[in-house]
């Protein structure tokens, strides 16, 4: 077999294969930071290890948010369309039934299918209440893509929630909000 480098295998694969290939991806992603909760979790308990993971999650979402304007040539958000694009572009929150809407001025996003927390329940572990740590991913998040956007939690555990919808988040520009 000739020597070959993980670009030639890429370009072999079907668009299929690729965007498969990505939803993969993100589920590894997804899987080594649950396999990091759970240690951090047993070693130091939940309130610790989710004061940790909201650091951890709030420093990723502005890596990934300066890495999504990047690919995508965007300096500054400046329309509730993009946020959405962006959003469902994002390599965890694509694996977890996302979607986006624009209704009025503002967008929503949500998750219907959180692998995750679906796994903790299996373990019987319970629900983990990640309000906080979506917190801290949004607010850096949005930052990075416009400082004049602003967001709320309309749903997310621990708060009670429809089996078909984990969380949502309601996103807007600071300009609208008056």
């Amino acid at each position: 077999m000739t020597k070959r480098n993980n670009l030639e295998e890429y370009y072999r694969l079907s668009k299929a294969e690729l965007v498969n290939l990505l939803q993969l991806f993100g589920r590894c992603a997804l899987t080594i930071d649950g396999f990091w909760f759970l240690g951090t979790e047993k070693l130091y308990g939940t309130v610790e290890a989710t004061s940790l993971d909201e650091q951890a999650w709030g420093n990723y979402g502005k890596t990934e948010a300066n890495l999504l304007k990047r690919y995508l040539s965007i300096k500054k958000v400046t329309k509730l369309e993009d946020i959405c694009r962006i959003y469902l572009l994002t390599p965890i929150f694509g694996n977890l039934g996302a979607a986006a809407e624009v209704r009025g001025n503002k967008c929503y996003l949500s998750v219907s299918d959180c692998h995750p927390q679906k796994a903790r329940i299996r373990k019987n572990l319970g629900e983990f209440p990640c309000k906080r740590v979506g917190i801290a991913y949004f607010r850096s998040f949005l930052e990075v893509l416009n400082p004049k956007l602003k967001f709320g939690c309309v749903v997310c555990p621990p708060d009670e929630h429809p089996e078909d919808l984990w969380c949502e988040w309601e996103v807007w520009f600071e300009e609208d909000s008056a």
